[in-house]
């Protein structure tokens, strides 16, 4: 979980970040951020380490889809990720994971303006995520760019395949974690 004091509440063009009031399983409650477009109701990312854990496969019995067995074998190197939100899974990423070096590629040039409070050693390009291409390679590419599993087509794997399969290094993979799937 990234600092609250560091995420200001904001209304942009596209999206907003809200300071959303919750209560915990001890009837306690706290405020935690909300970044949310403006014309996609359902498509919210919070500032909750829970997230980032299923996303990275760190989270055993969560009661989402098991992204565990989707990193078995992986290495945790040369790290791509498609979508940035509030920057949680890079963050966590970058601090839980000893990698190597990572790379997030966002379309919304004002959301990686925003988005300023992670670790310098993210480096965000701005790009269309299904198309931008790199001449790099990778040993993991975490697809973090859908609301809803049902949102994902298999027009959309196979662009993402298509795309990035040259980026990956020998045994890398391209991951879904919001569907459990291993695509390359």
């Amino acid at each position: 979980m990234i600092n609250e004091n560091l995420i200001p509440a904001y209304n942009g063009t596209n999206f907003e970040i809200n300071k959303v009031t919750k209560v915990n399983s001890d009837n306690e409650e706290y405020v935690i951020s909300e970044l949310k477009y403006k014309t996609d109701v359902i498509h919210r990312f919070y500032n909750a380490e829970i997230t980032s854990k299923i996303k990275a496969g760190d989270c055993n019995d969560c009661g989402f889809n098991d992204t565990n067995t989707q990193y078995n074998g992986a290495t945790w190197g040369d790290i791509l990720v498609l979508g940035l939100g509030l920057g949680l899974l890079p963050e966590y990423i970058k601090i839980n994971k000893g990698i190597t070096s990572i790379d997030v590629i966002e379309s919304d040039a004002e959301i990686i303006e925003v988005v300023n409070w992670i670790n310098s050693d993210i480096n965000v390009i701005n790009g269309n995520e299904f198309t931008h291409t790199l001449s790099k390679q990778y040993d993991i590419i975490i697809c973090d760019l859908w609301a809803e599993p049902d949102d994902i087509s298999q027009d959309h794997k196979t662009n993402l395949v298509n795309n990035y399969n040259s980026n990956l290094k020998s045994g890398g993979r391209i991951i879904i974690p919001m569907i459990g799937e291993t695509i390359s």
